[in-house]
């Protein structure tokens, strides 16, 4: 059985002031073309489908439209809400949308959500050839949650929720799991492997200091899990946790990097074990290929005199994409209307000795940063904030915050 995994859609979404809507448009034309020429069963969306918690009308006509292209051709769209969402909103007439095929998870509760989705894999009439029983593909759906709340679902486990790991473990072990077969989660979530983290980028919303980090090991029992939340496309402690990445760069840290939409492969397999450390009881063959995104405008960053960029400009054939200008030019006036008449999307202008200046002085606070305890940055942080310093009574009472925190881990 083959599904499409894609997260992070960001409809509406707008950078530096540019609508990214026909961009947004074009990329899930892309989804639902892949979606009908591999036949799929369904397609799967990891959270943010909007920007926004409530979604300018554009952005809403544009996912109708998605949807609907996808009911057309029966392939059936499974959702949930991300941290940009309002799952409340974002489940507004869950009951008659799955008429059309559309199944969005409503918000967080004790009330496990799930859906089954099924296939022969025996369609041969060969007489000596091994039956192989029908397999059955369970998706669970938990769309973004916070500690609260599940503590708020689970008042009897409240208790030992003290953290995203906790919460989530929480959560996966109240989701019915059918033994036999695939089970496939849709979360939403900052996961790590230890103390390895996910590669992020600069459009997306971390917590400092991973507070919101989730352990790969709590989706042990998961044959494969779909993630949203981070925008560049990897797998996390192993192949089948994985982030699909936003449909397209949303900040200049993505540019030159190839967006792509995921697609899962999950079938019987009579000589390989399945790939989830928690279930070793079945067999399955869970495999999964990118197939690539195309933009017809991207965002891109490009370096020169105004001399140099004057000279290129008209033989540019991406002078249309969304651009982050460097000039090394001493001073230029009224450089950016110059510059959007040679580069018309021109999102951000800097200049070189400007930019150099900047980094340098953002390295050095980093390595300050990373030479200093907690207690150092706070009492950093307080004189910055009230030109004073920390009592020794302040300092104590935060060292026994932090190191029952630690203890707590």
């Amino acid at each position: 059985m083959k599904f499409i995994h894609i997260a992070d859609l960001h409809i509406g979404k707008r950078v530096r002031g540019f609508s990214l809507i026909d961009e947004q448009k074009y990329t899930l034309e892309q989804v639902a073309s892949y979606a009908v020429q591999e036949k799929v069963h369904a397609v799967i969306i990891a959270g943010d489908v909007f920007d926004k918690p409530v979604a300018p009308l554009e952005a809403l006509d544009v996912l109708e439209e998605f949807f609907a292209t996808l009911a057309t051709a029966h392939i059936p769209v499974v959702a949930i809400a991300g941290n940009h969402d309002s799952a409340e909103r974002l489940s507004f007439g869950a009951r008659f949308r799955e008429e059309q095929f559309v199944h969005i998870a409503r918000a967080f509760s004790a009330t496990p959500q799930f859906l089954d989705f099924t296939e022969a894999n025996n369609d041969s009439k060969e007489e000596n050839k091994e039956k192989v029983a029908p397999l059955r593909v369970r998706v669970h759906l938990i769309p973004f949650v916070r500690p609260v709340h599940v503590r708020a679902a689970f008042p009897h486990q409240a208790e030992a929720i003290a953290n995203y790991t906790d919460a989530l473990r929480v959560a996966c072990a109240n989701q019915p799991l059918i033994e036999k077969d695939a089970n496939l989660l849709v979360a939403h979530q900052f996961v790590v492997h230890g103390e390895s983290e996910p590669e992020t980028c600069e459009s997306e919303t971390v917590s400092v200091g991973g507070l919101d980090s989730v352990q790969a090991s709590v989706f042990d029992a998961f044959d494969y899990v779909a993630l949203g939340h981070i925008h560049t496309a990897q797998s996390v402690g192993r192949d089948t946790i994985r982030y699909s990445g936003s449909i397209f760069p949303y900040s200049f840290s993505e540019a030159g990097r190839e967006k792509s939409v995921t697609l899962i492969d999950i079938s019987p397999s009579i000589t390989g074990a399945n790939t989830s450390p928690g279930a070793t009881n079945k067999r399955l063959s869970v495999t999964t290929r990118s197939l690539p995104l195309h933009e017809n405008r991207t965002l891109r960053e490009i370096t020169g005199s105004f001399e140099e960029l004057a000279r290129t400009a008209p033989s540019d054939p991406h002078a249309d994409d969304y651009l982050h200008v460097t000039l090394t030019d001493d001073a230029l006036m009224n450089a950016m209307e110059k510059i959007r008449a040679l580069y018309p999307h021109v999102m951000q202008l800097d200049f070189a000795h400007t930019r150099r200046i900047q980094t340098a002085r953002q390295q050095a606070i980093k390595e300050a940063h990373l030479s200093n305890d907690p207690i150092g940055l706070l009492t950093d942080f307080y004189r910055s904030q009230t030109e004073n310093e920390l009592s020794e009574s302040q300092i104590a009472a935060i060292r026994t915050i932090i190191d029952e925190e630690v203890a707590a881990r």
